[in-house]
């Protein structure tokens, strides 16, 4: 629930991305990355995070929503602006892994950290990814993400990553249904 003079979360705007995104998606994702993954990740790498890092995905997205209702890889992608204001983003899709344990991931969920704890990534969650299975990624000591997540029917099923990218381990959180 929004505080008193805080908008709800009915009023930010949830639409597939455009063109005119790529670049204010693309600063807004390095700016939560640099907020929500400090002393999670290596410095060096959080230090180095810039528009430029997120650009090629951001053109990628647009590019693709342009020529597809639904990209071909099936993904699921919106942004959320209030009034001009892009305020975060969901995208799920296909597992992207081998022994996956549902057939859709939560690939990612990011709100900018003035328009956390709106109910703006709950609303992204029930109109994207819907209510049935799926899992997700994050990285080890992400607690705020472990309880938004739980609080979304999400457990911690005991896989973590080998794979420790930019010093980050990761852990799997299951929704069975």
């Amino acid at each position: 629930m929004s505080a008193p003079g805080e908008p709800d979360p009915a009023a930010y705007l949830l639409r597939d991305p455009v063109m005119a995104d790529v670049e204010p998606f693309a600063q807004l994702h390095a700016r939560v990355w640099q907020e929500t993954y400090r002393g999670l990740m290596d410095d060096e790498v959080v230090d180095g995070l810039s528009a430029d890092t997120f650009r090629p995905l951001w053109y990628s997205v647009a590019q693709a929503y342009a020529r597809d209702a639904v990209p071909a890889d099936g993904r699921r992608i919106r942004v959320a602006v209030l009034g001009d204001d892009p305020a975060g983003w969901l995208m799920c899709g296909p597992a992207r892994d081998e022994d996956a344990p549902t057939p859709d991931q939560l690939w990612a969920l990011n709100v900018a950290p003035g328009h956390q704890g709106r109910g703006l990534g709950a609303r992204l969650m029930a109109e994207v990814l819907g209510p049935g299975p799926a899992y997700l990624w994050l990285a080890e000591g992400n607690d705020r993400a472990v309880r938004f997540y739980r609080r979304h029917g999400f457990e911690l099923d005991g896989a973590v990553s080998d794979d420790r990218h930019a010093g980050v381990r990761e852990a799997r959180m299951v929704r069975r249904g």
